[in-house]
């Protein structure tokens, strides 16, 4: 009984070490997208000097909507903007400099013409 004691003590207390640090923290700021354009959509984020792993969200279909946390030691972003199969149009990857509010896009369109706009968050 006491060694199964023991064995949860150490299992718990190896759960408390290694939770994330708080360098890793979310900032409770986001970069989201809603898809309403007739394509499959891929974002992904390189984060600058953040503790947090570049990211990517894949094949995004019309009418989803998703988000990622901005990381509260992220210094700056560069986000890519994927449409599947696009044949024109310019390219859609927002360019966001300030971290310190959230930002929201709507991609609409078709894969020869896509479009990107602000919208509220």
């Amino acid at each position: 009984m006491a060694y199964g004691a023991a064995a949860l003590s150490l299992a718990l207390g190896g759960a408390v070490m290694t939770a994330p640090s708080a360098s890793a923290a979310g900032s409770g700021k986001s970069i989201g997208f809603t898809n309403n354009g007739w394509f499959l959509v891929d974002t992904c984020y390189h984060w600058k000097n953040s503790a947090t792993s570049d990211s990517c969200d894949y094949a995004k279909p019309k009418g989803t909507d998703w988000r990622v946390e901005i990381p509260d030691d992220a210094k700056g972003v560069r986000v890519e903007v994927t449409v599947a199969a696009q044949i024109g149009g310019g390219n859609v990857s927002p360019q966001i400099s300030d971290l310190s509010k959230s930002h929201c896009y709507e991609l609409s369109g078709y894969t020869f013409n896509p479009k990107i706009t602000d919208k509220g968050c």
